[in-house]
């Protein structure tokens, strides 16, 4: 079963500042949950550039750039081995937009997932815990 999950929020922090930060694949030091973040294979800003992130219960995640619009101020990843949400596939998109002094972002995932049951915590997870979570984060780093 496919979803479709999106978040939006204005933050604070002007979009070329966040966009460093967002642009900056391998690097999510900003981040309170993120304890080390890696390249693991490929190069710094090139497509297919596999980043590890060390999150702060242990875990580490693996995502693969897929695309990288500096001119759009968009960048699409996908997880990589084992998922940290119940996932069979994934493509998410982050894009920013202008929002006065603030930014504009937003957040699309899209995800493979086994049933409704499923869908709903993914859903739940990526709405309304990590994106916000991220969100807030960079707004704070943005801001430094």
């Amino acid at each position: 079963m496919n979803i479709n999950v999106d978040y939006s929020a204005v933050i604070d922090g002007g979009p070329r500042s966040v966009w460093a930060l967002v642009a900056a694949f391998e690097d999510m030091r900003w981040h309170p949950q993120v304890d080390g973040s890696r390249l693991v294979s490929g190069e710094s800003g090139q497509l297919g550039a596999v980043r590890e992130l060390s999150l702060a219960d242990g875990t580490k995640v693996r995502e693969r750039l897929e695309e990288l619009d500096h001119a759009r101020m968009t960048l699409v990843y996908s997880f990589q081995g084992d998922p940290p949400i119940p996932v069979s596939t994934s493509r998410t998109t982050i894009s920013l937009q202008p929002a006065g002094r603030q930014t504009a972002i937003t957040w699309q995932g899209r995800y493979s997932v086994a049933d409704s049951d499923t869908a709903d915590l993914v859903t739940r997870i990526s709405r309304d815990a990590v994106w916000p979570l991220t969100a807030h984060a960079l707004g704070a780093a943005a801001g430094r």
